[in-house]
């Protein structure tokens, strides 16, 4: 899959690991894996909605986004870009992440 980042800072700390746990040390185990998980899928569909990530999609300030769990509380929101449709996983093969947050 295609990942953008909402802003340079992010590109740069999620690409390079020693800044990913300089900048979220305590959020690492789960962010590591479900970074992973985004470079090596081919479309949002290969990321399952069974836990641990735990993808789902989320409504209000986040419309059209989906949430990827990081840990108990913590959620990485991605924003599909491209031609898609939201109905369809499978045709969601850009996304951006936007940010990390605990939305709860």
């Amino acid at each position: 899959m295609e990942i953008e980042y909402s802003n340079s800072k992010m590109k740069k700390d999620f690409e390079d690991k020693r800044r990913l746990r300089k900048n979220y040390g305590k959020l690492l185990p789960g962010l590591e894996n479900r970074l992973s998980e985004l470079r090596a899928a081919n479309c949002l569909a290969d990321i399952t909605h069974e836990p641990p990530p735990k993808r789902h999609k989320l409504t209000g300030n986040w419309d059209d986004c989906w949430g990827l769990k990081v840990s108990k509380n913590y959620r990485l929101v991605v924003r599909p870009l491209g031609d898609f449709d939201i109905n369809d996983q499978t045709t969601i093969t850009k996304i951006r992440i936007e940010t990390i947050i605990d939305y709860h």
